[in-house]
């Protein structure tokens, strides 16, 4: 009965595939340019593989990279998925039209796929799998497991599980976290995929209750996985979310397995000493050693903190190995609560202004202000050249929190006429409000834009920027005056961040301005033509119609919209989500 059920609902499927899966169907999903494409593909010969399962078609095709390609069928939908970087954006890519048309051609009764595998095939090897004994399953699964091909739900079977022995299970995870060359972001999907089959058998291995086993396979995970990092493209962050929960088992299974031993401080140390993504954190681990351990760990630590350099003005960078010795020796400090041996650590490197600054930050939050000044204003002294605007933002705030006014005004002024532009103006009238004379400076402000901002003028550390009118705008915006830089704005011009912060700025008190300021930037948004665009475009027609609507201008707005949908009318996925939003 249930073989008989079976094959109705694979005759179902495949009769739903067929009405959904067509020519037409084909160029409508993909567009003409992705469908000619996509045809190309198929006459070139680029699928390769095809497996008709009924209730799901997979194919292999070849492009700049060797992609898989999934077809179903779901509540009358057609559903699909390819690796390729368009399909991965949820598009109906040309591989899927090659996919779709190497499927009709078979069932069409068509040879143009040498490796086609239907469904009697699958039935055939269905039954040759079922005479296999146990033995024998064992050693094929096995077999697949170390060459590194098995599915990942096998990783976490209690059958594979019971019968493999650690040698096995730890040239599993060496293949799998295994990087030729480098993995680009096109193959990384694959990548990926094996690392996650890592993760399945580390967490069958702890559901098992093999807690050491599954330490030291983690262990050696993340040893593979933290020098493979270097060797890929982990763009999407996919991989990282991988040896994220890798660590946290490890932690998991350290948990379970306190007090560690010394010999796992060495361990930790190594991996401390790579781990440039936050996988592991001192504080986390110090309370699972006795005092043994903690000792051994800072040993190790200070063996090799004593081998860095101190670093002043002008020295070059810090080598790798330094850099990452220094954070850990901070981290020690740091969960040790000890203030003047951080501050001692964090003094070795004083080579620019921000070093300075973490320091006096440091100082700052363990409520010794003086301190703090001090070191802000002898990193300020040391870097007048080449100064951190967020040193002398410290500063200046400082000064104020010291009732210190002419200070903090001075160096917010030299800051200003360096460096002209929003940032530095709401610094100085920060200032200038603590000491109760805005106004008088923000005049000042205004005249000086105007006398050294415009034609050929340019302060030496503002010569990147844009020109006077730019700068005046940032200033009346970062002053709360939002009509007269709008005014500006439209009387000289300026560049489109600052007409988006004038919007920005309007749209509480004039809506319309804002509204009228977002409508032109619509159509360059959706020229850019990818998917979160779209989604950006729509949401910001979204904003322009509440603000028409408050501005009481929602005739207009339906007549501007019309016009949106008449000029991008052929961008299918920016109108589909157009007409998502604008029906709620």
């Amino acid at each position: 009965m249930a073989n008989k059920t079976n094959r109705k609902k694979t005759a179902r499927d495949t009769l739903s595939l067929a009405r959904l899966i067509s020519e037409p169907a084909l160029r409508a999903l993909a567009g003409e340019q992705s469908f000619a494409r996509g045809t190309a593909y198929f006459d070139s010969g680029a699928v390769i593989s095809l497996v008709d399962a009924g209730a799901r078609i997979a194919a292999c095709v070849v492009g700049t990279d060797q992609y898989t390609v999934t077809l179903r069928a779901q509540d009358e939908t057609l559903l699909w998925d390819c690796t390729c970087p368009v399909g991965e954006d949820g598009e109906f890519c040309k591989h899927a039209v090659a996919t779709s048309l190497g499927w009709l051609d078979m069932q069409a009764g068509g040879n143009s796929i040498a490796d086609y595998t239907g469904r009697r095939e699958l039935e055939a090897i269905r039954k040759e799998i079922a005479l296999l004994n146990h033995t024998e399953l064992v050693d094929l699964l096995m077999e697949q497991i170390v060459e590194g091909n098995a599915p990942r739900i096998l990783l976490n079977s209690q059958t594979i599980l019971d019968v493999a022995d650690p040698i096995t299970l730890k040239d599993t995870v060496r293949k799998a976290l295994a990087v030729r060359g480098f993995v680009d972001y096109r193959s990384m999907r694959a990548f990926v995929q094996r690392a996650n089959s890592v993760l399945d058998l580390l967490q069958g291995l702890l559901k098992q209750g093999k807690v050491q086993l599954a330490a030291d396979l983690a262990t050696y995970a993340m040893q593979r996985g933290l020098a493979a990092y270097v060797k890929i493209d982990d763009s999407s962050g996919r991989f990282g979310d991988v040896l994220h929960a890798i660590a946290a088992l490890l932690l998991e299974t350290c948990k379970r397995l306190q007090p560690l031993p010394a010999d796992f401080a060495r361990t930790l140390f190594k991996l401390r000493k790579f781990d440039d993504w936050g996988m592991f954190d001192w504080k986390d681990y110090a309370p699972l050693f006795d005092k043994a351990g903690r000792t051994a760990y800072r040993a190790l630590a200070e063996k090799e903190w004593a081998n860095v350099p101190a670093r002043a003005s002008g020295d070059g960078s810090f080598a790798t190995e330094h850099g990452h010795i220094t954070r850990l020796m901070e981290e020690l400090e740091r969960a040790a609560g000890d203030i003047d041996a951080l501050v001692a650590v964090k003094s070795r490197d004083l080579s620019s202004a921000y070093r300075f600054l973490e320091i006096a930050r440091i100082l700052a939050q363990a409520g010794r202000a003086d301190d703090a000044l001090t070191w802000a204003e002898r990193g300020h002294a040391a870097f007048r050249k080449q100064p951190d605007p967020r040193l002398i933002e410290f500063l200046v705030d400082e000064y104020r929190k010291a009732k210190q006014f002419d200070q903090a005004i001075n160096v917010a002024w030299d800051n200003f006429t360096a460096d002209p532009q929003g940032r530095s103006y709401a610094l100085l009238k920060r200032a200038a409000s603590a000491g109760g004379s805005a106004a008088q400076w923000k005049e000042k402000a205004l005249a000086w834009v105007r006398n050294n901002c415009f034609g050929n003028k340019s302060p030496a550390r503002a010569q990147w920027r844009l020109g006077g009118n730019a700068v005046l705008v940032e200033v009346l915006l970062a002053d709360g005056d939002s009509d007269a830089a709008l005014a500006e704005a439209r009387a000289a011009g300026c560049p489109q961040h600052l007409w988006f912060a004038i919007a920005q700025a309007c749209e509480k008190r004039h809506p319309a301005d804002a509204a009228d300021i977002y409508r032109g930037a619509i159509d360059s948004i959706v020229g850019m033509a990818n998917n979160r665009a779209y989604d950006d475009a729509t949401a910001l027609i979204e904003k322009i119609l509440d603000l028409m609507n408050r501005a009481g201008q929602q005739h207009d707005f339906t007549a501007w919209l019309d016009e949106v949908r008449a000029k991008h009318k052929a961008k299918r996925n920016f109108v589909k989500r157009l007409d998502a939003a604008m029906s709620n």
